[in-house]
């Protein structure tokens, strides 16, 4: 067993019973049901993540039975940091409201500064993971300035869920700055402030489970909510190593 900076990676030759009569293919099917055997009772017992991609003799996504019969490797990458995303997006899309469904599609997920069009599962180890919803109101909806069918405060209650979920990640709240792209409706990012930001007054008693208003609209004097300034984004943030292990 060695360690990394990066992770950790466990390696485990197999043995298997032959026959003279197998042939080729046969034998290698052996070899990969052995593989995905050990590989799914690493992921059951919670060693091992949930996400992970498969090498076979160093080419991805190549299936075990392409294994080399000599000094062939069957390589699982598991990546907890993937499995907190794909959680993270699934959860958040899940609690979000759906009166147009433009709010439900407008998360995305940005690794490493840029917005990541992969599958989720090939997000490398090691990177910064941004979970971010694009609309321009998704600030109103995460500080509970804009009444809708959820409690505000998305993205806090989802970084709680993940990082219960994962404990081998770090999960934060941030507000970050979107550069370049578009939102779910085609709208540019990031969204400018048209006019001076309103301080809603509404509040949401978590008790009861009802919305109520402490204070009439009106406008807030804050500098970054002024007319022109580019919008910031509740952005739920995730960090991580890998682990791999190697067949």
């Amino acid at each position: 067993m060695a360690r990394s900076a990066a992770g950790m990676a466990l390696r485990q030759q197999i043995s298997i019973m032959t026959t003279r009569a197998m042939t080729s293919p046969e034998i290698r099917a052996r070899v990969a049901d052995k593989c995905r055997e050990l590989r799914d009772a690493e992921i059951k017992s919670g060693r091992a993540s949930a996400v992970y991609q498969t090498r076979t003799d160093g080419h991805a996504n190549r299936p075990e039975e392409a294994v080399a019969l000599q000094n062939g490797r069957i390589t699982y990458i598991f990546s907890y940091i993937a499995q907190a995303a794909q959680s993270a997006l699934d959860w958040c899309r899940a609690h979000s409201p759906v009166r147009s469904g433009a709010y439900r599609e407008g998360w995305v997920v940005r690794v490493d500064g840029a917005l990541w069009t992969r599958q989720i599962a090939a997000i490398p180890p090691g990177s910064r993971v941004e979970v971010v919803n694009t609309m321009p109101y998704s600030r109103k909806i995460e500080v509970g300035g804009q009444r809708t069918s959820v409690p505000p405060g998305i993205v806090e209650a989802a970084r709680a869920a993940i990082q219960r979920q994962v404990p081998a990640i770090t999960a934060g709240v941030e507000y970050i700055r979107l550069t370049s792209g578009q939102d779910a409706r085609g709208g540019s990012l990031p969204y400018v402030l048209k006019t001076q930001g309103v301080a809603s007054g509404l509040t949401y008693d978590k008790k009861s489970k009802k919305w109520a208003r402490k204070h009439k609209a009106r406008k807030t004097r804050r500098a970054d909510r002024s007319a022109g300034q580019k919008m910031t984004y509740p952005a739920l943030v995730l960090t991580e190593g890998d682990t791999q292990w190697q067949r």
